[in-house]
This record gives C-alpha cells, structure tokens and sequence, in this order.
C-alpha cells in the first residue's frame, strides 16, 4: 500500500530545463581530472598530484550552451563570452565545489 502524503518524487530535469525554470541561461564546461595508480603499489586510482596548483583542463575548446533553453541567443552568447574568461578550478576548489554539491563538511587535517 502506498502512502498517499508521501511526496511524488520529482522528475528528472535535464540541466537546460533546471537553468529555464530558474530564468537563468545554462552555459556549461567541463575539466579533466587526472588520476594515477597509487605509488604505493595498491592498484587503486588517487588524484595525480598535477590536479593541485593549476586550473584543471577543459575538454571544451569555449564554454557550451548548445543545452540553453534560452531565446535569447545573443544574450547567451554574451554570457559564453564572459565565462569564457572565468578561470576553471584547480583540484582544491574542484574538491569544495564537489563537498558543497553532496551536502559535505570538509576539515583539513595536517599530513
């Protein structure tokens, strides 16, 4: 039986919708995070330590906004421009990003 006051789950929405529901423009990018097999021989994937320092690299050549819902297409292409110029993350800000996004704390610890 099913519980009639539990709440619906929510439809999935792609990122361009989510953006037009908020009356925003979806611009995206995407990084490339490198991985290495740990050097201490434990066959298992850690962050390569060139992630660190640096703005991780893009696997576009400019921001994307072929998903933007938007009819605007000059506007849109004036924010492509712009964020264009906004610097990626380096690994660390990447980890914020990611911690922010779950729901995590994160506590640096002195290694």
């Amino acid at each position: 039986m099913t519980n009639p006051t539990a709440a619906a789950p929510e439809p999935y929405l792609c990122g361009g919708e989510r953006a037009a529901a908020h009356g925003a423009h979806y611009i995206e990018e995407t990084v490339r995070v490198y991985l290495m097999r740990d050097l201490a021989g434990t066959d298992t994937w850690v962050i390569d330590p060139t992630c660190f320092g640096d703005a991780l690299p893009s696997e576009y050549d400019e921001p994307q906004n072929s998903e933007c819902r938007c009819e605007t297409p000059d506007e849109c292409a004036d924010i492509v421009d712009r964020m264009d110029k906004v610097g990626l993350p380096d690994g660390e800000d990447l980890m914020f990003m990611l911690a922010a996004a779950l729901g995590y704390t994160l506590t640096k610890t002195d290694a």
